[in-house]
């Protein structure tokens, strides 16, 4: 009788150790998977950074570019005001004698190291045409009739109902003008020309400072 209890009692033990082995070896596969699914997982994460990235790199360079080419029409737009106030003169190409028209849009553009020159029917053939609401600021704008372009200026802002210009007149020399409101520019008015996008877009002259 106790040869039975003493065998019961050593199967009793052995069970119980190989359950612990058991579930040792259970434990240990488990942690094992955490690790490789851990690994997996970082290696993901670090593809998905890296092809994030190289997505990316066309959109910052092309935000570069936005960036310098609004920095640019800032810049003509300072420029252009800066001279409100000086006086008119035909032919006139520099701010101490006085500006035309073109000689005035000739001046800003080239002092912003986008080379510009000739009369307004001549600056009229350059750059990409746009039609009123397309207009940006630091576009060029020209008025006449359909039989001869006879003015130009340069845009300061557009909105819904708004377009503002700053140009050399005749009557008061460099000053602003709201183009909608004015009864004898609004009847002129021809179509805008933007140079400085396409300018940019081929040359590297301006630069952000």
């Amino acid at each position: 009788m106790y040869r039975i209890v003493y065998i019961l009692s050593v199967l009793l033990v052995l069970a119980s150790c190989s359950s612990n082995k058991r579930t040792a070896f259970s434990d240990a596969y488990s942690s094992k998977n955490k690790r490789v699914a851990v690994h997996a997982a970082k290696k993901k994460s670090n593809y998905r950074q890296t092809n994030t990235s190289a997505e990316h790199k066309p959109e910052g360079l092309g935000k570069k570019s936005a960036d310098t080419e609004n920095y640019t029409r800032n810049l003509i737009i300072n420029d252009a005001l800066a001279f409100i106030g000086t006086r008119y003169l035909p032919g006139g190409r520099k701010p101490e004698t006085g500006f035309d028209c073109s000689g005035f849009t000739s001046f800003v553009f080239t002092k912003n190291n986008i080379p510009l020159q000739g009369p307004s029917d001549k600056q009229a053939t350059l750059g990409k045409q746009k039609a009123k609401d397309e207009l940006a600021p630091g576009d060029l704008v020209f008025f006449g009739s359909k039989q001869r372009i006879s003015h130009v200026a340069i845009v300061v802002r557009n909105g819904t109902e708004t377009l503002e210009v700053v140009h050399a007149t005749t009557s008061a020399g460099v000053k602003k003008d709201e183009v909608n409101l004015s009864k004898y520019w609004n009847q002129r008015f021809l179509f805008g020309m933007d140079i400085i996008s396409g300018y940019l877009d081929t040359n590297s002259a301006v630069s952000m400072k």
